[in-house]
């Protein structure tokens, strides 16, 4: 699903959204405005935090294809672990990243010619620790190299696709600020046959480990470290 936000022309931008394909608005409420509004055409729910990632995640677990932002500022849309750009028409909202759920990618991954030939869907979730060595975690910050971050990921998704038996591959990482309990990536390995399964979805769970040009910072009670430095003083 496309997430953009559109500070101008909103009405026609919506309309031109829904003629490439199933396209909601979502509206920020006012401040005492608690409760989620789910219309047929809009969205409308008074903002708390993370509440915009879950309602976006939701919406592509129902199937649209576009959500269309309006009456959010930059600072409530920049860290949400995708790039979501302002639009001035609906043909520049291609250029947005896809937002996915991990509903959405198993239907994608069911929706490929492919899929006709298999019988399983193997998937990783890696998910934020509240514990991590005695100390009590506050929130994950993750950073990504964008120029590469997309070929890379391709690339890991095509040399475990050519395992005896997979047929569809699918790694999603978030970007930004995740919380203890919160999803942080999803791998999804479809196959022919359950046998088929195993190795491939290890190996594509450590090909993106070491390869994904994305780097975390842990953030504690009592301090925060990026564990690329942890890691490189535990090696010394």
């Amino acid at each position: 699903m496309k997430v953009c936000i559109a500070g101008e022309n909103v009405k026609k931008i919506l309309d031109d959204l829904r003629k490439k394909g199933s396209a909601i608005l979502v509206e920020k409420g006012g401040n005492g405005e608690e409760k989620l509004y789910f219309g047929e055409d809009c969205v409308r729910f008074g903002l708390k935090p993370r509440n915009l990632r879950e309602v976006l995640e939701l919406l592509a677990d129902l199937g649209y294809d576009y959500a269309l932002l309006k009456g959010f500022d930059v600072r409530e849309i920049s860290n949400l672990g995708i790039r979501i750009p302002e639009i001035r028409n609906a043909d520049e909202a291609e250029r947005a990243e896809d937002c996915e759920s991990l509903k959405s990618l198993i239907r994608k991954l069911k929706e490929t010619e492919s899929s006709e030939f298999c019988g399983a869907i193997g998937v990783f979730i890696g998910f934020v620790r509240k514990i991590h060595d005695g100390k009590e975690v506050v929130r994950l910050e993750y950073e990504r190299f964008d120029e590469m971050y997309d070929r890379i990921r391709e690339e890991i998704e095509s040399e475990v696709q050519q395992m005896e038996g997979v047929r569809g591959v699918r790694i999603y990482h978030k970007a930004g600020t995740v919380v203890p309990k919160e999803d942080i990536v999803y791998v999804l390995v479809m196959t022919e046959h359950r046998e088929h399964l195993w190795k491939a979805l290890q190996k594509a769970v450590e090909l993106f480990k070491s390869k994904l040009p994305i780097w975390k910072k842990e953030v504690y009670l009592d301090g925060e470290v990026w564990a690329h430095d942890r890691d490189l003083k535990k090696s010394f």
